[in-house]
């Protein structure tokens, strides 16, 4: 059995955090909103609208920056708020998940071709991490895409581990989707006209997040479970 770090983070919300997380969430937006604050939401505006300039080739533009971003190890979030301002919701979310999933999968390829050694010592102290992935295939990649870690050291676990490519393709993709959804309904409604747009937008945010963590929290427990079982 994989013992488990007691330093290893841990992907159990509670009601009580996610709630306040949430009102914090809103409040910080509404201050935004109505402050000079907002003024600085022009850079990202900027960004997106160069983009936007592009034409027809605005989606590829983006999807070739974000892979290689990701690819090299920036946070991917902020992309997906970037492309909510470029080209909407469902747009911006298809293009930058592309982006995303074409990043990780060229460091996992990289990885398991030419520097695994490396990986193993790079991820050799993260055992819960180890375990997730290599216990559960498809829900392992999944479940390890919402543990509070970089998301190159999820690549680097993968690319360890004996996972195989369409495991590490799709649980990925899914696995991005929980965040990915949420920032991207930011990006979208942050730059409304009408504030009362942009709030629907953003709380529709706040609660496809909630429910998302509600869905890893009962993962986990049924992982648990049969676990529990099978040692009985």
């Amino acid at each position: 059995m994989v013992e488990v770090p007691h330093d290893e983070p841990e992907p159990r919300p509670s009601w009580k955090k996610m709630v306040g997380l949430a009102l914090i969430a809103l409040a910080l937006f509404t201050i935004v909103y109505f402050s000079p604050l907002h003024v600085y939401l022009g850079h990202w505006r900027e960004v997106s609208d160069q983009i936007r300039s592009f034409g027809a080739l605005g989606p590829l533009v983006l999807t070739l920056g974000v892979a290689l971003l990701v690819g090299i190890g920036f946070p991917r979030l902020v992309f997906c708020v970037i492309a909510g301002m470029a080209f909407g919701f469902w747009s911006g979310l298809l293009w930058a998940q592309l982006g995303t999933l074409i990043g990780n999968y060229a460091l996992f390829l990289v990885v398991r071709v030419k520097g695994r050694d490396w990986a193993q010592r790079f991820i050799s102290r993260r055992a819960r991490l180890q375990g997730i992935v290599q216990q559960q295939g498809v829900l392992g990649v999944v479940l390890a895409r919402q543990v509070p870690l970089p998301g190159m050291l999820i690549n680097l676990a993968c690319a360890f581990l004996p996972i195989t490519h369409f495991n590490f393709l799709l649980g990925t993709l899914i696995g991005q989707l929980p965040q990915a959804i949420p920032c991207t309904l930011i990006g979208a409604g942050v730059l409304q006209q009408s504030f009362a747009k942009s709030v629907s937008l953003i709380g529709l945010a706040v609660a496809v997040a909630i429910l998302a963590w509600l869905g890893l929290r009962f993962a986990l427990r049924r992982i648990a479970d049969r676990k529990s079982e099978n040692d009985q």
